[in-house]
């Protein structure tokens, strides 16, 4: 019995992943500029047009699909402490709140910061209605030159 409970939860868990496999799956890669590429799930759109009036750090891309946004931006002079090494896997916690500094007005989410070969990036992640997980394999895909 408690075999198949914890079959059926793992189950429910997978389902529940909100499309990890259908990222892996189904994505292209594509070069967004700047020294960056990333797999874009199908249906979403890059867009280049800037959703703030921030300067540095500069919006690189912004990845569109199903009311979820991803948009990664820049540091043209970075601190040292902007630097954090990359995860190996991005997550987040909680749940999404409004945010502030270089962010879309007026939506919800989470901004991660991470370095990477020598840059330093801000990824500002909105889920919309749908689950956390495209975005964050999505930015898992991102490679830097």
């Amino acid at each position: 019995m408690r075999l198949l409970l914890l079959l059926c939860l793992t189950a429910v868990l997978a389902a529940g992943s909100g499309g990890a496999s259908a990222l892996s799956s189904a994505a292209r890669r594509v070069d967004v500029g700047h020294g960056l590429s990333v797999r874009i799930p199908p249906g979403w759109r890059i867009s280049h047009r800037h959703f703030t009036p921030c300067s540095d750090p500069v919006e690189r891309f912004s990845l569109l699909g199903a009311g979820r946004i991803l948009t990664l931006e820049e540091r043209l002079v970075p601190v040292r402490a902007e630097l954090t090494r990359r995860p190996r896997h991005f997550n987040v916690r909680g749940r999404p709140t409004p945010l502030e500094c270089c962010a879309i007005p007026g939506r919800r989410g989470w901004v991660v910061q991470f370095g990477d070969h020598g840059r330093a990036f801000y990824a500002y992640l909105y889920p919309g209605r749908g689950p956390t997980t495209i975005l964050l394999r999505t930015l898992d895909s991102l490679l830097v030159a």
